[in-house]
């Protein structure tokens, strides 16, 4: 569930969601069903990310600016703003900071249906939620979790970083050498990081293609 959804599920369900710095804000005049809550907690980077835009209003000066030029500031400006959020949040690199705010806004790339790529960019928040923190400790970089091939990022599995595999995964233990996933059918499985090729690309530098 995209988190745009995830927020009108939640306010018909009665929640009031808002964020205060890098927390998520849940109030309700009643028991929110616990599947809720849990769903919540998984994507709290993505809602975040939805949210900060808009929790910050501003009062702008009657200046004229070309709509274009206006366009491309407010773009960058989004960009950077959700990006300082989940670096504080949940305490990840600037970088998959920058990258992961990137993710929520760029087009859907060539390949990939639109319900795909919104289940790895889900996918991509759940684990800087969950795991950034120790897949650095554990010397992951940029490549182990986001690489993909720029021609055919969606079908060149010897390309692909972790997060491209967990549209219908999730990781259960992560360490030095891979980690750990289970399918919706409770399947297991182990991706284990290895040297990608030299002209993989980071999945937000899809967006310049």
């Amino acid at each position: 569930m995209s988190a745009a959804r995830l927020l009108e599920t939640a306010r018909a369900a009665g929640l009031s969601i808002e964020i205060d710095g890098g927390d998520l804000i849940v109030e309700a005049d009643r028991d929110p069903p616990a599947e809720l809550l849990n769903e919540l907690r998984q994507h709290k980077a993505e809602l975040i990310a939805v949210l900060r835009p808009a929790s910050d209003k501003l009062a702008v000066a009657s200046i004229e600016v070309p709509e274009a030029q206006f366009a491309q500031q407010t773009c960058r400006d989004d960009l950077a703003e959700r990006a300082a959020l989940i670096e504080d949040g949940i305490h990840v690199s600037q970088r998959w900071a920058e990258g992961f705010a990137a993710l929520c806004s760029m087009p859907v790339p060539t390949g990939f249906s639109p319900s795909r790529w919104q289940r790895i960019v889900d996918a991509a928040g759940h684990f800087l939620d969950r795991w950034a923190a120790e897949a650095i400790r554990c010397g992951w970089n940029d490549r182990d979790v986001f690489a993909c091939n720029p021609a055919r990022p969606d079908a060149r599995f010897d390309y692909m970083g972790l997060v491209l595999l967990l549209d219908r995964c999730e990781v259960v233990s992560l360490d030095k050498t891979g980690a750990d996933l289970l399918t919706e059918n409770n399947t297991a499985l182990r991706y284990r990081r290895r040297s990608l090729p030299a002209d993989a690309v980071n999945l937000w530098d899809l967006a310049a293609a």
